[in-house]
């Protein structure tokens, strides 16, 4: 596929970079022609140095011939204009990151649709969205939820005293009567790999299970974690994603934000109807202490500081707070925030990447999470009529070293994939996968692709 990014900030690296390891062409224009030199230094991509918005530096880089043009500078203008000129210019797709959520409304986005934008995102949006996701699935690391909650894939961490800890995954999955749920990988000491049924969990094991509904009661028992019901919780940080973060959570929620900038505090409060916001450093600790952050239930911390992140939650987590998320975009802090006792974190990048990749995908695909915790992506596919896998039961199906099928959505009804699950046509069939076998799986699931 050939891609163009217009843009070079972390968003559009972060994308240039996870797109070139799928063996894509991959085009990146930017103003900064040796920020463009440094990044092409070390990654296989054609670069063009001039303005996103730019009819002839669009023309030059090719984004007429695109399959897919991605504009994501930091101005919004830019992104918006050209994304429409290069669908005039004959991009088949294209997509804009936007930072004025009325662009979101259903009828505008229907007018920016006619205008050429097939896809319009805003990352502090989805960021928030992830976040309150995890306030809702409290027990886990990471979440998803497929076909409308029929299947889920859980995150879990491995505690010290857990029932399962040293069992086999066969074991794991016997105690259940039915099929409830499956560990399609396991993440150790910062490697993601899918493990045998003979393989033993050990402390500290990140656990990636698809389950249904019924099956995350024993999950969460057996990881040696308890379902928190969370009823109030503190945001550090009146940035985007703590904007509207505070927003999603104040309808069901005691929230209150702090806030360091004192303008910033009172357009907050004039903003944030359903939240009290408060005024102050929330490095100081005898303010967290003094707004009852030992009796609050969750901690966000989602200043622009990754390192205030980090240990404003580490001090939470010490006072008692029952969970606790921060915003990190490093991925150096993200390996770091994983080996401390951080229930979650949130990365903007891999949020707006999940979104993103699944346009780089088939038409068989439904949606794609790319995991904070892991290198591995998870997918949902829509198996078509006359595909390799609807052809035989999974255990004669050969998927690449590196993949595994966890479970599969028919109807109404949420199947745990086990080596006598036959697919059908039209199945919702969620994969997890690494990233060098994704574009390899995605062949068993065409349907022009004959088994035999």
């Amino acid at each position: 596929m050939k891609i163009v990014i217009a843009g070079a900030g972390d968003v559009g690296v972060h994308l240039t970079r996870m797109l070139a390891g799928e063996n894509h062409e991959i085009t990146l224009i930017d103003s900064r022609e040796q920020r463009l030199k440094e990044i092409a230094a070390d990654t296989d991509i054609k670069s063009f140095t001039g303005l996103a918005s730019s009819v002839d530096t669009l023309m030059r880089a090719g984004a007429g011939l695109a399959d897919l043009f991605i504009s994501v500078t930091s101005n919004e203008q830019a992104n918006v204009m050209s994304a429409i000129i290069s669908k005039s210019l004959g991009a088949r797709k294209c997509l804009a990151r936007i930072d004025n959520l009325e662009y979101l409304d259903e009828d505008k986005r229907a007018l920016f649709y006619e205008l050429g934008i097939d896809y319009m995102f805003y990352p502090e949006l989805l960021a928030a969205n992830e976040i309150t996701n995890q306030i809702q699935e409290s027990a886990s690391t990471d979440s998803m939820s497929f076909a409308n909650g029929k299947l889920q894939l859980y995150v879990m961490r491995m505690e010290e005293h857990a029932p399962a800890i040293d069992q086999t995954i066969e074991e794991f999955h016997n105690l259940t009567r039915d099929p409830e749920y499956k560990v399609v990988g396991i993440v150790r000491n910062n490697k993601t790999f899918i493990p045998t049924v003979h393989e033993r969990f050990q402390e500290d094991d990140l656990a990636l299970i698809i389950t249904t509904p019924k099956g995350i009661d024993i999950i969460v028992r057996n990881f040696g974690k308890k379902t928190n019901d969370i009823r109030s919780v503190m945001i550090l940080g009146g940035s985007r994603v703590g904007i509207n973060t505070a927003r999603q959570l104040s309808l069901k929620q005691t929230v209150k934000v702090i806030e360091k900038d004192r303008t910033k505090s009172y357009e907050l409060a004039n903003m944030l109807r359903g939240a009290l916001v408060i005024n102050g450093d929330g490095r100081n600790f005898e303010l967290l202490k003094d707004e009852g952050i030992g009796h609050i239930d969750a901690f966000i911390a989602v200043t622009g500081d990754p390192e205030i992140n980090l240990i404003t939650c580490l001090l939470a987590k010490q006072l008692g707070v029952k969970k606790t998320i921060a915003a990190i975009e490093n991925s150096d802090y993200i390996k770091l925030a994983e080996n401390m006792d951080i229930d979650n974190v949130i990365n903007k990048k891999s949020v707006t990447a999940s979104k993103i990749f699944s346009f780089t995908l088939n038409d068989e695909v439904s949606s794609v999470k790319c995991l904070t915790c892991s290198e591995a992506e998870v997918v949902e596919y829509m198996a078509k009529p006359d595909s390799k896998v609807t052809q035989v039961p999974l255990k004669e199906i050969k998927l690449p070293e590196g993949a595994v099928i966890g479970g599969v959505v028919r109807g109404k009804e949420a199947i745990i994939a086990d080596d006598d699950v036959h697919i059908k046509p039209f199945d919702k069939v969620i994969v997890l996968a690494m990233p060098d076998t994704l574009h390899k799986v995605g062949k068993f699931f065409n349907p022009q692709d004959r088994f035999f």
